[in-house]
């Protein structure tokens, strides 16, 4: 009797737990358990249990980038990018592309300096993700985790 005691005993108290986790930290449960009971899970969280754990990166040679004003050089970007990749065949792949990658990091950044789009350059998080998406569309989704910038400033002409 006394083990039945027990067990009910311990079953309460992992049912209660269980309860109070899914109650009032949902996001430590995992997603599957989540889905199971019916709790919503968004997109951003799928998305972050979707990236890989193991990545690399690939460190691109420092980019300069002419800002132009009023039809002259006023300017120069230096970036240097460091691309977060999944060892392996991604990683061949983003290493094959990368001629292109460098050619729409020229063209995106320069274009959305002469645009004078707000928040533009001077926002590295803004810059960030305008170039992942375009990282996205031009060699296809999935491929590169993060980008990450090692340098960002702007230099003087003189």
């Amino acid at each position: 009797m006394k083990i039945v005691i027990i067990i009910v005993a311990l079953l309460a108290l992992i049912g209660g737990g269980g309860f109070a986790a899914v109650t009032f930290a949902p996001s430590k449960v995992p997603i599957p358990i989540r889905n199971m009971l019916g709790i919503e899970v968004t997109q951003e969280e799928r998305d972050e249990a979707a990236k890989p754990s193991v990545t690399t990166l690939i460190d691109i040679d420092p980019i300069t980038i002419p800002i132009f004003e009023n039809g002259t050089v006023d300017r120069f970007l230096v970036m240097h990018v460091l691309l977060e990749v999944e060892p392996g065949e991604k990683q061949a792949y983003v290493n094959r592309q990368l001629p292109r990658l460098i050619d729409l990091f020229i063209t995106y950044t320069h274009a959305l300096a002469a645009l004078g789009v707000p928040p533009g350059i001077q926002d590295r998080q803004f810059l960030k993700d305008r170039l992942l998406a375009k990282i996205d569309e031009t060699i296809g989704k999935g491929y590169v985790v993060n980008l990450l910038f090692s340098d960002l400033f702007e230099r003087p002409l003189n």
